[in-house]
């Protein structure tokens, strides 16, 4: 079958949180250089079940961002030079499954042959193949973005990293797991994402009102993230529930948490939490109002170092059991964060006082910046745009 080979950037947008993630980068670039490819989560059927989508995509026609669809991507046999995506999004291997574009003609004939007949199609028929990864049926060369520092063999380091040519990386830590395990090249963006938070023209004003903050009190953002001994909101709701009298707190669960983990929010809810259901957030107006960040696990820790905030992070019980969160960089960072455990959790008003702990950690946590990111902040959306305007030279002659 003959493919249409474009010759533009495509990226593989499957959720509306990835809007954060990517966005700052899209105003960097030229916009005829790229287009958007809404996954599944975008489609008609699937709308309302997904908060935001809406909201994403009209903050992408705003800007005048071309964009399409995963099936009409597949369906008009497209595919485009460059795939920038975070992870396999679908699919278990590298090859396409045998006959797959026959078997879906010949289901669309049947279907023509049944409206000819008035009655109603035999067959759903999807243009994605279930097997191939989904990167692979959009473009030729792949490039992962990294969203998050927390790496770990659980997840973020597994076999499927095979597919990219090209990691953008945060740092040195995540450019040598990479080097070290596949064959894809690197290179370092820093984290795009905050650009807004090193600009002195960031306007905390909406969000102050917005979470009804008391400028006497401290503020503390919880960020939780998703899945079964991992979310800290099952074990601490209640303990940090205890704090809201005499400080703001913020609770932001990670916004899948809302369809996956609807008892976690709603015991947020019978809690009378401060609870940010929006998942277009701009965190960078999020953290600038924080005094002091508490997290769990995924990528919320790594962002509060690079952003240079007070941290403590919430020891969930038997998370030490779990083998893929175990592997994890969150588990490297125990051993130099301050770590509060439910059974230990009364200390934490006194810690969030103790100016000579903070001492200590500011110089913990120039250590760990080093370590974990390179130094562009205010100006990664710019590097990472520069790298993905330069892919031809980086990744070589064009297949």
């Amino acid at each position: 079958m003959l493919v249409k080979v474009i010759n533009k950037i495509a990226f593989l947008v499957h959720e509306p949180i990835m809007y954060a993630h990517y966005s700052s980068v899209w105003s960097a670039m030229d916009r005829s250089a790229f287009v958007i490819v809404f996954l599944s989560a975008f489609a008609d059927s699937a709308r309302k079940a997904t908060a935001g989508v809406q909201e994403c995509v009209e903050k992408i026609s705003a800007h005048g961002y071309e964009y399409t669809y995963l099936d009409d991507v597949l369906r008009g046999r497209i595919k485009y030079q460059y795939v920038v995506s975070n992870h396999c999004m679908g699919g278990s291997s590298v090859h396409p499954t045998p006959y797959f574009g026959w078997k879906n003609s010949f289901r669309s004939a049947l279907n023509r042959v049944s409206g000819w007949l008035g009655r109603n199609k035999i067959y759903v028929v999807s243009h994605c193949d279930p097997i191939q990864y989904i990167p692979l049926q959009v473009g030729i060369k792949q490039i992962r973005f990294m969203y998050g520092a927390d790496i770990g063999e659980g997840w973020s380091l597994q076999p499927w990293n095979e597919i990219y040519d090209l990691f953008l990386c945060h740092g040195p830590n995540d450019e040598a797991a990479f080097r070290k395990r596949f064959r894809g090249k690197t290179a370092i963006m820093g984290y795009p994402r905050y650009d807004a938070y090193f600009d002195e023209r960031l306007d905390t004003d909406s969000v102050a009102r917005e979470f009804g903050i008391d400028p006497s009190k401290k503020t503390l953002l919880w960020i939780t993230t998703t899945g079964e001994g991992a979310s800290s909101i099952p074990s601490f709701a209640r303990p940090i529930s205890g704090l809201t009298d005499r400080h703001n707190v913020i609770v932001r669960p990670h916004p899948i948490a809302f369809r996956a983990e609807p008892r976690d929010i709603e015991l947020l809810r019978s809690l009378n939490f401060k609870i940010d259901r929006n998942p277009l957030r701009d965190m960078n107006k999020l953290y600038k109002v924080a005094d002091l960040v508490l997290c769990d696990y995924g990528g919320s820790a790594f962002s509060a170092i690079y952003l240079g905030k007070k941290l403590i992070l919430l020891d969930v019980p038997g998370s030490d059991k779990s083998p893929w969160l175990r592997s994890a960089s969150n588990f490297e960072l125990h051993e130099f964060v301050p770590v509060v455990g439910v059974e230990n959790f009364h200390t934490i008003h006194n810690m969030i006082f103790d100016e000579t702990l903070w001492g200590a950690w500011e110089d913990r946590r120039a250590a760990l910046f080093d370590r974990y990111f390179a130094n562009y902040r205010g100006t990664s959306s710019l590097k990472a745009a520069e790298i993905l305007r330069n892919l031809d030279s980086i990744l070589g002659d064009r297949t």
